[in-house]
């Protein structure tokens, strides 16, 4: 599963969570709607398994950004 986020600095929480994709090809045709809106958009894809942390959290490891 990966996770795109887009990154607006101006924003108090400036990672917005765009969507969940079960695949990276999915995710990049999702990050190419977001470059046609602005060319200059700040961009982190993280990859999850499905594993939880000690607190039940989702982890996460950064695949690509920006």
């Amino acid at each position: 599963m990966y996770q795109l986020y887009v990154i607006d600095e101006s924003a108090f929480d400036s990672k917005k969570l765009i969507g969940e994709y079960s695949s990276i090809d999915s995710t990049r045709a999702r990050l190419e709607k977001e470059f046609a809106k602005d060319k200059d958009t700040k961009y982190i894809i993280e990859q999850t398994t499905g594993h939880v942390d000690g607190l039940g959290n989702l982890i996460a490891d950064l695949y690509e950004e920006n």
